[in-house]
């Protein structure tokens, strides 16, 4: 009897979990496609093939939905910059131009990975919409970005302090990385779009990581 009752319990989680994926999946697509502020929970709830109560049981509001699916993909982020972090502390980088690859690639790594969430967060921050979000969930999200961003100058800090990365700005420094790289892929995004053509984004990642290598790397 316990052996039954746990079957159906480990099943009914997992029919749970699933249910969950489905609204993510959704959720992803139409805010993609039609943006946070006109997409509703019944579109998503259409796209998922569940009723509206069953997305609400999940998932309270939009906003809820939204930080879903961005946050993971922050954390995502700030752990593999915590790894780099770790990794440089012993002593395991000998070059500058290594630890820029390695910071330049957790973006790019996630950008491949998740185009649609990367963008979406895109969007939403550059469009101003992340102001109109429940205080709570607002925090949540600059918290962790702001983690990340202070990773990344520590980081640097130990690469300037080990004679690897030229005594510059840090906080300048993370900023001019993180912009040219989200400003590339969204332009490079909006021109394949636009002419309905794939370009190739990872060339330009490339070329201006190269760019960025010699202007801040000593060795």
């Amino acid at each position: 009897m316990i052996e039954k009752r746990n079957k159906l319990r480990d099943r009914k989680s997992r029919e749970q979990q699933q249910k969950i994926d489905d609204i993510l999946k959704a959720a992803k697509k139409v805010f993609f496609k039609k943006g946070f502020l006109k997409t509703t929970m019944d579109e998503i709830a259409y796209e998922a093939a569940l009723s509206k109560p069953t997305i609400y049981k999940f998932f309270p509001t939009k906003e809820d939905l939204y930080f879903s699916l961005v946050v993971p993909v922050i954390n995502e982020c700030l752990h593999e910059m915590e790894e780099i972090n770790m990794q440089l502390q012993l002593n395991m980088y000998s070059s500058g131009a290594d630890i820029v690859r390695a910071v330049v690639n957790v973006f790019f790594k996630k950008y491949k990975a998740e185009p649609d969430i990367f963008r979406i967060g895109q969007i939403y921050q550059q469009a101003g919409m992340l102001w109109n979000l429940d205080k709570d969930i607002e925090d949540s999200i600059t918290g962790l970005s702001k983690a990340v961003m202070d990773e990344m100058r520590s980081l640097f800090d130990t690469g300037v302090n080990r004679g690897l990365i030229k005594n510059i700005d840090r906080y300048k420094l993370v900023d001019i990385l993180i912009g040219s790289f989200f400003g590339v892929v969204q332009l490079q995004d909006s021109k394949s779009r636009r002419r309905n053509t794939n370009y190739d984004v990872e060339s330009v990642i490339n070329m201006t990581e190269e760019l960025f290598l010699n202007a801040v790397v000593l060795k």
